[in-house]
């Protein structure tokens, strides 16, 4: 017969997977490496099947005789296409049965707690001495900071224009390795020049000084982590913000409102040695000692003050905006400045006028002369601060209370002031009211004063951190109730940069 292979290969179409391996078609399927290497011998079964397939199938639809096949070849195509079809379907199905079924043969069953991975060896690891590579140098994490201090003031009771000029500096220095932070040191002065300055909050440390003045402001040193978890004891010492009240986690160094710690204790910086850290999830705490030296850091002989503190941790306000702090303190200070006060009382105040000649009248003017007084302190305090966020910027709300005895006198003390800040931080406007009060006694007159300022900031540069600041500002501070003297309105103009 010569006419029938021309004949088949007319009228039978070969499959996509006709005359490939089945590893090929395994392959294009993702079927595990492992069925490829047993589907040799299953490919040649299922071969001699297709043969034998064809050829019966041939037989069985056209006549015996060369003379019918291709006579009927137009009459089979239907039937052979659509047989054909169902056998690569069938042999198909029986390819993908067989390799899953001598595959599934080489899977065993893990026993009850036997572990999977026990015959795999791990890769030995080289092991990098990161501390030895990067030990941090002398130089690093040492920060200069430069600062410019400008205040212009007038006011009813003063004749020209009141002027405070300063710059300084401020460095700081980390100690650390390439892992841990050991202990920090910091350094802040400045150079000021003064001229026709008055008492005032705005300037609390002017109110008796010399035209020029080098004045310190922060000269102390931290070492963190002493024992315990980390952040649970770390120590400072050194001259610094007194831990009473939102002093120290409020940076009022070059701005015009002040908190209330320099009408408490005449100073709101001291030399002290305390230890903070975290008390609870919740809670940090600061507990310490103090020099009670003063603005002017006398030592007369004082016994100095404890202090304590409580307060919610910075994750409150980071999270909801919020400080709440509890603060305490008692002991033995110097002031000058309250000093001053309590003179003004005695030679002022006509009671004490008529009694020169009493034991009481003579004891207080001698304590005036050569030697600064020793003022038997109690303070104890509550704080809050709560930052709102909202579509036209931030707004802060601040309120100090405070109350205690200086010398067995009562003393009570109170701050509110609020803040509003744009939300591209370019301006800022506050406002703020201070308030204190002494009861009279035999020794000291009563003594009640209250002042309101305004203040509107241009800022041009506002860090979040504080790391650069420049900014101009118009203030406004009004005497609502001054202890001595008329009411007095005074008008500034400031200049601040930090850099």
């Amino acid at each position: 017969m010569a006419g029938p292979p021309d004949a088949w290969h007319c009228t039978h179409t070969q499959s996509p997977t006709h005359g490939r391996s089945l590893a090929d078609s395994t392959a294009k399927r993702n079927l595990p490496a492992s069925s490829a290497k047993v589907s040799a011998p299953v490919k040649d079964i299922l071969d001699i099947f297709t043969r034998f397939w064809h050829g019966s199938l041939m037989h069985s639809l056209l006549p015996s005789g060369s003379g019918m096949i291709s006579a009927n070849a137009d009459r089979c195509q239907p039937k052979c296409d659509l047989l054909s079809i169902a056998f690569q379907a069938v042999r198909r199905i029986a390819e993908t049965l067989i390799v899953f079924a001598v595959g599934a043969g080489s899977v065993r069953t893990l026993a009850a707690g036997e572990d999977p991975f026990a015959d795999v060896v791990a890769a030995p690891q080289v092991v990098v001495n990161a501390a030895a590579l990067s030990e941090p140098q002398w130089t690093d994490n040492l920060l200069l900071r430069k600062e410019v201090y400008l205040l212009f003031a007038t006011s009813d009771e003063t004749d020209g224009i009141m002027s405070r000029l300063s710059a300084g500096f401020e460095v700081q220095k980390r100690f650390s390795t390439a892992t841990r932070t050991l202990a920090s040191v910091d350094y802040q002065g400045r150079l000021v020049y003064r001229d026709r300055m008055r008492d005032t909050s705005v300037d609390p440390m002017g109110h008796d000084a010399s035209p020029w003045e080098y004045e310190t402001h922060n000269a102390y040193l931290d070492f963190y982590n002493l024992f315990g978890g980390p952040g649970r004891f770390n120590l400072r010492c050194g001259y610094f913000y007194q831990p009473f009240g939102l002093n120290q986690q409020t940076d009022t160094h070059g701005t015009i409102l002040q908190l209330s710690n320099d009408r408490l204790f005449g100073s709101d910086r001291d030399g002290q040695a305390i230890l903070y850290g975290t008390l609870t999830d919740d809670l940090d705490y600061t507990v310490g000692y103090l020099l009670g030296a003063g603005p002017d850091f006398k030592l007369a002989g004082q016994t100095g003050m404890g202090i304590a503190r409580v307060a919610l941790n910075s994750d409150w306000l980071f999270r909801r905006g919020l400080e709440v702090g509890m603060s305490v303190a008692a002991g033995e200070r110097v002031s000058e400045y309250d000093r001053m006060r309590m003179e003004s009382s005695v030679t002022n105040n006509p009671a004490m006028a008529r009694r020169a000649d009493t034991p009481a009248r003579n004891a207080m003017a001698g304590s005036m002369i050569g030697n600064d007084p020793l003022i038997t302190t109690f303070r104890a305090g509550l704080d809050v601060r709560k930052r709102m966020d909202s579509t036209i910027g931030p707004f802060t709300l601040t309120g100090e209370a405070a109350m205690g005895t200086d010398d067995g006198d009562p003393i009570l003390s109170g701050l509110t002031q609020a803040d509003w800040l744009n939300p591209g931080r370019r301006w800022g406007v506050a406002a703020h009211v201070q308030y204190f009060r002494r009861e009279g006694s035999e020794e000291h007159d009563h003594a009640e004063e209250s002042r309101a300022t305004f203040v509107l900031t241009r800022y041009f540069r506002n860090d979040v951190g504080n790391a650069s600041l420049h900014w101009v500002a118009l203030a406004v501070a009004q005497d609502l109730q001054p202890s001595d003297g008329p009411d007095d309105t005074l008008a500034m103009v400031h200049y601040y940069r930090y850099w």
